[in-house]
């Protein structure tokens, strides 16, 4: 079995990059939030759409992290 990369903090290196990927996906999202208002405000609908199917994006690949993570924590590999 390999190394399971625990580091400094107690946690492995796996969980740590998931716990920070999920984190900036979670940040993007209130920046696209952002974005996407500015493009409504601005009335440029194609800008919008752009922003929203970013969002919906974030949001699955948010899901797909956070599976990942339950996965980890709760001792499945």
């Amino acid at each position: 079995m390999a190394d399971k990369g625990t580091d400094r903090y107690g946690v492995s290196n796996l969980e740590y990059d998931l716990v920070a990927t999920m984190s900036s996906l979670l940040q993007g999202e209130e920046a696209l939030q952002k974005y996407l208002q500015d493009a409504q405000q601005a009335g440029d609908q194609e800008c919008a759409g752009l922003f929203q199917t970013l969002m919906d994006n974030n949001r699955n690949s948010v899901q797909q992290v956070r599976t990942h993570l339950q996965r980890h924590l709760s001792g499945g590999q």
